[in-house]
Formats: structure tokens, sequence, C-alpha cells
């Protein structure tokens, strides 16, 4: 049975913090810690792993899961800042972005 705003208290009156544009715009910046723990997570994944993201990872789908994790961006961006390598010592996840 659904409670009426008169028996509802203060704090369940209160609007969705998530319908406010501040609010989205926080939790849409990147974070160190997560960006960190995506570094770390990919270093630990092996070559043949890594290829297989390569493969998969479509710039469609890379612009997708940047908008989940914003953490994304600008890792893509460091690898794409570096140095051309030779095929065979190419091994990164967001190398071919």
């Amino acid at each position: 049975m659904a409670m009426e705003p008169q028996q509802m208290a203060p704090e369940q009156m209160q609007q969705d913090p998530m319908q406010d544009p501040r609010a989205v715009e926080a939790l849409m910046q990147p974070s160190q810690e997560i960006q960190a723990v995506l570094v770390s997570r990919l270093s630990n994944m092996s070559p043949e792993d890594l290829q297989m993201l390569d493969t998969v990872i479509t710039p469609e789908v890379a612009r997708i899961l940047v908008r989940l994790l914003p953490e994304l961006q600008e890792l893509i961006d460091m690898a794409n800042n570096q140095q051309p390598m030779p095929e065979e010592e190419q091994m990164g996840a967001l190398s071919g972005m």
C-alpha cells in the first residue's frame, strides 16, 4: 500500500538527486582511482586477451564504453599518442581504438 505524501518522512519526499544536472555532471567526471584500477587490470591481462579486446572493441563500442567509464577516454588518448610500435610488439587493448 502506498503512503500518502503527508505520511511520508521528509527524506522520502526529497527529489531524486539524479534529476539535478550538477549531480549528473559530477557523476560523469573521470575518477583517478577507477582509472588506476583499469590500468592495473589491463596490465595484468595476457597479450592474447588484449588482442581479443582490440578485435572486438569497435569505435562505436568504444564510444559507449567511454560514456559508461569516462576514465577510458584518457587511456585511449594516451594509447593514441604513443609512438607506433612494430606489429608484433603491440599488445594494448586500447591501442586499436
